[in-house]
């Protein structure tokens, strides 16, 4: 019925936790940027790392004509501003470094959900097409899913954060299908998101399949007739046949 499964990653795939609420979290990014040669006290890197957010955010959102609420910005920005605002001029590893501690640190639990490596292994042997359509940054994302042992499982791979919108922009999912060459007619997507997933393959013209984890946000209104609801990630492979 199918030949390109397109789907979310976190809470559909990957089961994660995260909290940058915690006070541990900015003492020790605090403390790493001041190693780094950039002293920040733990209140202030905090406050520092919210405002560069909102401006960063603010100014794609006016450069792209669009609702601040459909834009990503990359944090990798964010986090290089920080060592420069100190006085320091980072290397691209440094940045990336920076970003891998913070998410590390931020960090309750991640693992992929039951299932959910074996379905992706099913649909490559069965040669279908594997996308990922994800709002997340690259600099978290890539090395979560190197770690999990599903990157190469892909076919093709968008990050919000490398497009600048996310879903349910239409413009992310005309980029992905853009990008890898994929007919809506024969392509499905996969997600635990009411309005993100389902919401926005609806309105791009393509039919989708929900899957409600804990991670899922309230359905805020039935489903649309082009979307199947699934118990269990694993029912994607033989609704898809």
């Amino acid at each position: 019925m199918y030949q390109d499964y397109i789907f979310d990653l976190y809470g559909t795939l990957v089961d994660i936790r995260t909290d940058e609420e915690r006070t541990s979290l900015w003492r020790k990014t605090a403390r790493y940027f001041s190693l780094q040669g950039a002293p920040y006290g733990t209140a202030e890197i905090k406050r520092r790392f919210e405002e560069l957010v909102d401006e960063k955010e603010r100014q794609l959102a006016l450069r792209m004509n669009m609702p601040r609420r459909d834009v990503e910005i990359k944090l990798e920005e964010v986090f290089r501003k920080l060592f420069r605002e100190k006085g320091v001029k980072p290397s691209k590893r440094q940045v990336f470094d920076a970003g891998l501690f913070f998410r590390s640190e931020s960090l309750c639990y991640i693992k992929l959900f039951p299932g959910a490596k074996n379905l992706l292994e099913r649909l490559k042997a069965a040669k279908k097409g594997v996308y990922l359509l994800s709002n997340a940054q690259r600099i978290f994302t890539e090395p979560e899913m190197r770690m999990l042992g599903i990157y190469d499982l892909f076919d093709g791979i968008l990050y919000s954060s490398d497009a600048g919108v996310k879903k349910p922009s239409l413009l992310f999912f005309d980029a992905l299908f853009g990008k890898f060459g994929l007919d809506k007619q024969t392509a499905v997507m996969i997600g635990n998101d009411w309005a993100a997933d389902v919401g926005g393959a609806h309105a791009f013209g393509m039919e989708s399949m929900y899957v409600h984890t804990k991670q899922s946000t309230p359905l805020l209104g039935p489903l649309p007739e082009d979307c199947r609801k699934l118990n269990l990630i694993g029912e994607v492979f033989r609704f898809g046949q």
